[in-house]
């Protein structure tokens, strides 16, 4: 069944996913997700994101009456197979490694097989840990695409304990990315407020003199330091001030430096043009991305500092590089 709605000014500039909650009475929330991102909701004769915000006079078409079984095919378990690699454990907290591909937690929709599932399946009492049941035991998270080291807590003590430290930044967060061209300040900061465009995405967006760019836009701050040049690449050590959605990738974005492999952040050409230099957009498989080393002061008030080496892919890519 093709059912179209014309968005009135009253609904301007609300989320797509939300006006299609109220209109389509006989699909959840999670359906409607799920014909967006199968291109079954068109906006103006395109496919679009759930979290597009619909202007007045937009045309919307949305495709339903799709066998159930088809609505879940994207609920395959994102992540089989995919476990942690435990570094450290002690009574109050764990150390892992998380791969590429496993989902911290489940979204509103209920993805299976993500790293909360795994721990309540080795640690049952970790289910009493935190504010959130859907996010036990889990103090900060990694893009799914995103691999790295990670803190995770075995009771609420430790939580809270550590819950403070991340909301008053001491906790030490350095990332390894590889960014298009070469970055000419070997430190710098990136102080650009985040919020989501026209399209629902996550950006960075400029300054109006000492105001945020708009009133929903949070302030982000990023820190970076060039490593090394490798031939029409940067090398960087990130560290991030704050905690959003995104921040590295949005930010290394918006200083026109993306980082490679990045598919959502990624040039949209197959030539990156920086000033005068013309780089050939590369298609790797993963963002290089990775979150080398995480430090904190455990509920002793010992400081706790550990590292996790680059994943052998993007070391190896890193190496033919050089060559």
């Amino acid at each position: 069944m093709l059912n179209k709605i014309t968005v009135l000014q009253k609904n301007s500039g609300q989320r797509l996913d939300k006006l299609l909650t109220e209109k389509l009475k006989n699909q959840t929330r999670s359906q409607i997700k799920k014909l967006i991102e199968q291109g079954l909701v068109l906006i103006n004769n395109k496919p679009t994101k759930v979290h597009y915000f619909i202007k007045a006079g937009d045309k919307i078409s949305i495709t339903t009456g799709v066998k159930k079984q088809n609505l879940n095919n994207n609920l395959k378990p994102s992540s089989y197979n995919l476990i942690p690699n435990l570094l450290f454990e002690n009574n109050n907290f764990l150390i892992i490694e998380k791969p590429i591909g496993l989902l911290v937690h489940p979204t509103d929709i209920g993805e299976k097989n993500t790293l909360v599932d795994w721990l309540v399946k080795k640690y049952p009492k970790i289910k009493e840990v935190g504010e959130q049941k859907y996010r036990a035991g889990i103090i900060h998270r990694l893009d799914k695409d995103v691999s790295g080291i990670m803190v995770v807590v075995k009771n609420n003590i430790t939580f809270f304990h550590l819950k403070e430290q991340f909301k008053k930044r001491l906790v030490k967060k350095e990332y390894t990315a590889l960014v298009y061209g070469n970055i000419e300040d070997e430190k710098g900061e990136i102080n650009l407020p985040i919020g989501r465009n026209k399209d629902g995405q996550f950006v960075a967006h400029p300054r109006k003199g000492k105001e945020k760019f708009a009133d929903k836009d949070r302030i982000a701050k990023t820190k970076y330091e060039v490593l090394e040049y490798v031939k029409d690449y940067t090398l960087l050590k990130v560290r991030i001030l704050t905690g959003r959605t995104h921040q590295i990738r949005a930010h290394l974005s918006a200083i026109g430096h993306p980082i490679i492999g990045d598919k959502l952040y990624k040039p949209k050409k197959k030539f990156f043009h920086l000033f005068q230099k013309r780089i050939k957009v590369v298609e790797l498989d993963r963002i290089f991305l990775h979150l080398t080393k995480i430090g904190f002061n455990d509920v002793q008030l010992q400081w706790q500092e550990f590292d996790s080496p680059l994943p052998k892919n993007l070391k190896q890519y890193l190496d033919e590089t050089k060559n």
